[in-house]
């Protein structure tokens, strides 16, 4: 008998709020979130990464950065109240 395990264990971590959001996502289609993770593990194994799928450049990583940082209020981005303010905050 060998020892070999048949299968192997993926840990992540992930905010609770998405991965109940996940979760009830799932269910609607009959999936359990392990069940969903192997599909795509093995899709990727065998076939790669979607053409579709891709990983941000640094500037669009900055961006969003710079986004969710006015969000939270910890910066203010400028804001124009008219196409010539826009214009000139674009220009600088």
């Amino acid at each position: 008998m060998s020892n070999t395990p048949t299968s192997d264990r993926i840990n992540t971590r992930i905010d609770p709020k998405i991965k109940q959001k996940a979760q009830e996502q799932l269910a609607q289609h009959g999936l359990t979130m392990s069940e969903f993770v192997r599909v795509v593990i093995t899709t990727v194994a065998n076939n790669g990464l979607p053409k579709y799928y891709g990983f941000p450049n640094q500037q669009v990583v900055n961006s969003l950065t710079e986004v969710a940082d006015d969000i939270a209020g910890t910066t203010k981005l400028k804001s124009a109240n008219s196409q010539s303010e826009l214009e000139q905050l674009l220009d600088e």
